[in-house]
């Protein structure tokens, strides 16, 4: 009798012991999904060489900064931000050429690739950041001025 009682008891306690050390854990948090983007990147072309750099300050807000460097001198900076609020998380872009920062929402994330977008902005409406194999493939896209759709791309390694 004493078997019939104990052996569900012990067969559900194994089961849960097995689940528990299997390394199933809870979903990853949004922010925690775009955690590979927090490195030093850099990207060379010709004479140029662009850097984007990205830490984490709070588990709510990653802080970034963008720039490129030409024959010693800086031809580009933005002061960028990936920040979760109670409206949602936002890419946040702060360019000289923009009388203030521009944001952007969340449209899809994975463990590999997040896509903001922001289709009230000239250009770009959209921002992706992919993970490739360990190095980031960053693009934007938009309209140009006649409304065709228009791609960059970007492609960074870490700084070593």
């Amino acid at each position: 009798m004493y078997v019939e009682i104990l052996f569900p008891i012990l067969n559900v306690t194994i089961m849960f012991l097995i689940f528990m050390q299997s390394g199933v854990t809870q979903d990853k948090s949004e922010m925690e999904k775009l955690s590979w983007i927090l490195d030093k990147w850099v990207s060379r072309s010709g004479e140029a060489e662009s850097f984007e750099t990205w830490s984490k300050t709070s588990d709510d807000l990653y802080e970034g900064y963008a720039s490129t460097v030409k024959d010693n001198v800086t031809t580009f900076e933005e002061k960028l931000k990936i920040q979760k609020t109670n409206s949602g998380i936002f890419y946040i872009a702060d360019v000289k050429h923009n009388p203030s920062a521009v944001s952007f929402r969340l449209a899809s994330v994975t463990d590999k690739e997040v896509t903001f977008s922001n289709p009230e902005h000239d250009f770009p409406q959209k921002i992706t950041y992919k993970n490739e194999e360990g190095n980031l493939h960053a693009w934007i896209e938009g309209p140009d001025r006649n409304g065709e759709t228009v791609k960059i791309d970007f492609y960074f390694q870490k700084m070593r």
